[in-house]
């Protein structure tokens, strides 16, 4: 029966593609007759449909499938070249097929060397450049389905590798000795496997065109994301992942004119294509613009041709640089398809027809197509736009030239050389400052210009002049401009429909996501700089005769080696103030291992080497328990005792996936150690006493009995972690603590700024007017409430916040500003850097602690007029110091409604209850992997939580 419906469908759709033909024509590739292949094909090279069982886009192929035909045509045809160049974290392969003439192919090593000639005019002139040009054949790198259930891509790329490998056509054999084709077929496969798994579990006798079926849809997680979670379309640039790791040093090694990445969307919509609207990023190069309409007009004839309906732009902008068209930075042009999503039964459309899967592979197959027969055409031309935009870059006259981006030196080694390391894949070149010196009109990542600013010995330096500038450009600069004509439009669409145009995130600098202090330097930095050398001997091992061994805190990876050093049994220390022994300064956080804590342990010393060895960390040795002058000694109270951290991550049901995954990511790649993941389903039936930490991701909807379940969990001594809306839900009208939300707290704004002052205050130097020791009693006392502005009204505060929502950001960097003294900020400064969005406004009093809040306080100069600044300041639930003014914005689109509505928040709270902690963060600290500023804050309350902020009288 299924059988009979489904030729039954196909050959209406069929019948309805067919009618729709606009002209009489020969040629079967214009219509869509059930049959994705035509022409003469060579009979040594196996069929598809005789490999996967079905005919090719009949159904989806999955990446077993997919994995057997390439390496079954490997051995076929002498036009295919396999390259495995990643696994996934599941152990599936990831291919990218070469294609070409049996020539081309034998000469691919020359080839990609003439192309990496011609990436660098520092060593290639232009008569040499115009030879290279003459003589190298076109290049794609075709790429489908990073987000593992839009499948359609990897199909008709499967339709496209054995098209081009085994046709006998005149017109393939003289494209593929033009063109080298890479075809990256199946760029998530552990997505894509997951969505085959779904498909199995919800396929039914008939076909379901109904695109709000599980079986369109699939489980939680769906099959968008990979192992872990993560959208690879994001990643190209932090390269977090494995895939996205191989990929990328394969693309930069071949780099290729024009990359295509086959996506799906909406299953109602029709098909997109290149080029995108604005905002377009301004590191672009403007001749890949043009070129972008020229392949355009292509495949909207080719379309046409078949009376397929299209549109270019309308909701795809090329402003952040992560996606795919990570490329277009590097010189490729790139070009997007979004096919609407089909699954395998196929879609009734609004107009009453059903479009098939395999009209949504062949729609990618002709794009494909398409955009080669374009490249081929025009490839001459578009070398010689490419190599005129690379000497351009590095010309003397380039808006490149006098610029060069500063890391400052600092201790948090294992995070800067990350940092470095991603500099190092994207081939950009990268030095080290060779001693101390200064620089004049430097920028900070405030926005503020320093007349002389020292950049120290050991600073990370990188001139933008230089070949890869453009990227370099992209992804260091503080701020991406944007045209003011977007950003009107920006504005009119809040306005008038309450939401953005923006696509993504509107703020990535590395550093910042990083968390390490850099400058903007207005010179094209040479002198006193060595070219970048990783350091290879980092793990230096502890003396057997010390009594105590350290790891410096402010490097991140020491929050790995408490953890890992506890689940080997070994008990641990932390500093909760900076010391000195054996003439050798550690700051706050630093981590202690005594022999008197671990008496009996026989192998504590191996334990501790083998441990740093791993971490690639230096253990400093104590011989002596006495701190220098009046810092700690090893016997008092700063020298903290952690407990084991037990963790579960509350996974599933209503929580966003991208979180939990990016959480669960932190807790393996950067600690590496043991964790559960507990279906947020079955809470009130788990037995929480396994754990003393629960972290729960951002999207949790709580029933009653589910809060009170995890208070009772809390006050018995565990420490609950809450991400984004997660945490809006602990600090809403009925939820777990004193923090809360901004809408719940407006009656009592008093309040929560006189807790905000009482912050200020603690940090302040005395007053000398204050006598404390005058035994006449003061009649003169200054309140904190006593000279603040007139405050507005509840009214008018609702008002207010009501208005400001609306103008909250889509991904902006803004300032936070840190307690030094809590044990939650080990390793992290006194700015750091705050990827917020629209997210919950938290508010903190008395009985919370605000440990990172937003803002940072700035002296009002004592020549402008700090008394009418004063009287400025009362325009929200908060009012500001005496003569002090509030940075809130580091990077991208922060409209002043925004900031005013934010600044002085909390972003993270700690809260203590009985026995317990709450800890709160009101945006998700490992976003997208890459926020390592605050992950480490995630980290500290992770592993040092347990020990630092609660009792520890669960039962375990």
């Amino acid at each position: 029966m299924r059988q009979y419906i489904s030729v039954l469908l196909l050959l209406i759709a069929s019948a309805s593609q067919a009618s729709l033909v606009m002209k009489p024509t020969n040629d079967p590739d214009l219509i869509y007759d059930g049959h994705l292949l035509h022409g003469n094909y060579n009979a040594q090279v196996t069929h598809p449909d005789k490999i996967l069982g079905f005919e090719i886009g009949q159904r989806m192929a999955s990446p077993a499938q997919i994995t057997t035909a390439i390496q079954t045509w490997a051995g076929q045809s002498d036009r295919i070249k396999v390259v495995e160049y990643a696994r996934t974290h599941e152990n599936r392969p990831l291919f990218a097929v070469y294609l070409s003439s049996p020539d081309n192919l034998a000469n691919l090593d020359k080839i990609q060397a003439d192309i990496a000639a011609l990436a660098d005019p520092r060593e290639t002139n232009t008569a040499t450049a115009k030879k290279i040009i003459k003589r190298l054949p076109a290049t794609a790198w075709m790429a489908y389905s990073i987000h593992g259930n839009e499948t359609s891509g990897a199909d008709a790329a499967l339709t496209a590798i054995y098209h081009l490998s085994a046709s006998t056509d005149q017109n393939v054999v003289d494209l593929l000795n033009k063109v080298i084709v890479v075809i990256d077929p199946m760029m998530n496969p552990d997505g894509r496997d997951r969505f085959a798994k779904s498909l199995e579990q919800y396929r039914g006798t008939a076909p379901n065109v109904d695109d709000q079926s599980l079986l369109h849809r699939g489980d939680w997680p769906s099959g968008r994301t990979n192992h872990y979670f993560f959208d690879l379309n994001r990643d190209f640039f932090y390269l977090t992942q494995p895939e996205t790791v191989g990929r990328v040093q394969l693309i930069n090694r071949f780099r290729p004119q024009l990359m295509i990445d086959g996506h799906e969307m909406n299953s109602q919509d029709t098909y997109l294509m290149g080029p995108p609207r604005q905002p377009l990023n301004f590191n672009i190069a403007p001749s890949l613009q043009k070129w972008a309409v020229t392949f355009s007009q292509d495949q909207g004839a080719a379309f046409d041709q078949r009376n397929w309906r299209y549109y270019t732009g309308e909701w795809f902008e090329n402003w952040y640089p992560g996606y795919s068209n990570y490329a277009e930075y590097r010189g490729s042009m790139h070009i997007l398809y979004e096919q609407s999503h089909m699954a395998e039964d196929g879609v009734r459309r609004p107009e009453g027809t059903v479009q098939t899967y395999k009209e949504s592979v062949h729609h990618q197959f002709v794009s494909t197509m398409a955009n080669l027969q374009t490249l081929a055409k025009h490839s001459k031309q578009m070398y010689t736009d490419y190599w005129q935009d690379r000497q351009f870059v590095i010309d003397k006259e380039s808006p490149y030239a006098d610029r060069a981006f500063v890391i400052l030196a600092n201790q948090n080694i294992g995070r800067t050389q990350a940092l470095v390391d991603l500099l190092l894949a994207q081939d950009i070149e990268v030095f080290v400052a060779d001693k101390d010196f200064e620089v004049d009109k430097a920028t900070n990542q405030l926005g503020q210009t320093l007349s002389d600013a020292a950049i120290p010995k050991g600073s990370i330096v990188i001139p933008n002049r230089q070949p890869e500038a453009r990227l370099l450009s992209a992804i260091m600069e503080f701020d991406a401009q944007i045209k003011p004509q977007t950003l009107q439009d920006e504005r009119q669409r809040i306005l008038r429909e309450s939401r953005s145009i923006m696509y993504d995130t509107t703020a990535w600098n590395l550093t910042m996501m990083y968390g390490l202090d850099a400058l903007t330097v207005p010179q094209n930095l040479k002198r006193s700089l060595t070219p970048y050398q990783k350091n290879t001997n980092g793990f230096v091992a502890a003396d057997p005769s010390g009594i105590a061994w350290v790891v410096n805190g402010n490097d991140d990876r020491s929050v790995a080696f408490a953890a890992r050093l506890m689940e080997q049994g070994i008990q641990v220390r932390a500093l909760d103030k900076a010391a000195e022994f054996n003439d050798k300064a550690y700051p706050r956080g630093s981590v202690v291992v005594t022999s008197t804590d671990n008496v009996g342990h026989a192998q504590l010393l191996n334990n501790v080497n083998q441990t740093a060895k791993e971490l690639d960390l230096a253990v400093g040795t104590m011989t002596m328990g006495l701190g220098a002058g009046d810092l700690p000694d090893w016997g008092g109270r700063h020298f903290k005792r952690l407990e084991r951290p037990q963790v579960a991550i509350i996974s599933h049901d209503d929580l966003r996936s991208y979180d939990v995954g990016a959480t669960w990511w932190s807790l393996d790649h950067h600690l590496g150690i043991r964790h559960s993941q507990i279906d947020k389903a079955a809470l009130t039936r788990t037995d929480l006493r396994r754990y003393n930490v629960l972290i729960m991701p951002t999207g949790a909807k709580l029933t009653d009995a589910q809060k009170t379940a995890l208070k009772v969990w809390v006050e018995q001594g565990g420490t609950l972690i809450a991400h984004q809306s997660s945490a809006a839900v602990m600090a809403g009208k009925d939820g777990i603590g004193s923090v809360k939300t901004l809408d719940n707290t407006l009656a009592e704004a008093e309040d929560f700024d006189i807790a905000l002052r009482r912050e200020w205050l603690a940090t302040q130097d005395l007053d000398p007017s204050i006598v404390t020791m005058q035994n006449q009693l003061s009649q003169d006392l200054n309140y904190p409430w006593s000279d603040a502005p007139k405050r507005l009204k509840e009214d008018e505060l609702k008002k207010r916040e009501k208005w400001q929502k609306l103008f909250m950001p889509s991904g902006a960097m803004v300032a936070g500003r840190t307690d030094q003294l809590h044990w939650l900020t080990f390793g992290v400064g006194p700015t750091l850097p705050l990827l917020y969005g629209n997210l919950p406004v938290l508010m903190s009093d008395e009985k919370s602690e605000a440990v990172v809040r937003v803002g940072v306080y700035q002296a009002v100069p004592e020549n402008e007029d700090t008394e009418k600044q004063a009287e400025s300041t009362a325009n929200a639930w908060y009012t500001l110091p005496p003569a002090h003014t509030i940075q809130v914005r580091m990077s991208g689109l922060l409209w002043p409604e925004a900031a005013q509505r934010i600044a002085n928040s909390a972003y993270l709270t700690r809260e203590k209850m009985k026995n317990g902690q709450v800890i709160l963060f009101a945006g998700q600290p490992n976003y997208r992997g890459s926020t390592r500023g605050t992950n480490r804050l995630l980290l500290n309350a992770v592993v040092y939580g347990p020990g630092l902020g609660a009792q520890p009288t669960i039962q375990l």
